[in-house]
């Protein structure tokens, strides 16, 4: 991945307004997630499993990978959203990406974790104004992970153009980016 990304993820963290209070929230929802986490991991690989373009990234690995996927979810909650945080985001996504499992259904999966998520918080806040400000801090934290994974399936396609190609990496850019400039 480009050595860019990072700043792309701390650009991004400060524009969704990921801060203190987001940090606080997600620490704080940390026992949520220990109580509903197992659920919405087994109703996520349920739905996996009943995906035709899913289901054979899965077969025969359902347990390891729930395995993962609690880990993955533990840290959304572990309070540090630094350059480690972004490593390991960078490898999950570098990882999907290797397996070849189309982009979409990462995002589809970002979208039922939100879903889940805020279902947890709903019944586990029962302040209105607290709840909503968790579930915000899920919803950034979920974005900034799939902007993360985003960036891994972006930096594979140029790899691929270069490779085809035999252009520089740095040239390609400058062509995506000239491309994309509005007269």
């Amino acid at each position: 991945m480009s050595s860019d990304a990072f700043e792309v993820f701390e650009q991004m963290k400060s524009f969704l307004g990921f801060g203190d209070a987001d940090v606080d929230n997600l620490r704080a929802l940390g026992p949520v997630f220990a109580k509903h986490g197992t659920g919405i991991t087994d109703r996520f690989y349920e739905t996996l499993s009943k995906e035709p373009d899913t289901a054979s990234f899965i077969e025969g690995r359902v347990d390891a990978l729930k395995a993962t996927h609690g880990a993955w979810m533990s840290e959304l909650f572990a309070g540090d959203y630094g350059e480690s945080y972004f490593d390991r985001r960078r490898r999950i996504g570098e990882a999907h990406v290797r397996i070849g499992l189309p982009p979409q259904f990462v995002e589809g999966v970002m979208s039922f974790i939100r879903v889940d998520g805020q279902a947890a918080i709903l019944a586990e806040v029962p302040d209105r104004d607290e709840a909503v400000a968790k579930c915000g801090s899920l919803v950034k934290i979920l974005d900034l992970d799939l902007i993360v994974i985003n960036l891994a399936y972006a930096d594979e396609r140029i790899e691929r153009l270069t490779k085809l190609t035999g252009m520089r990496r740095a040239l390609i850019e400058n062509i995506i980016k000239a491309g994309g400039k509005r007269k």
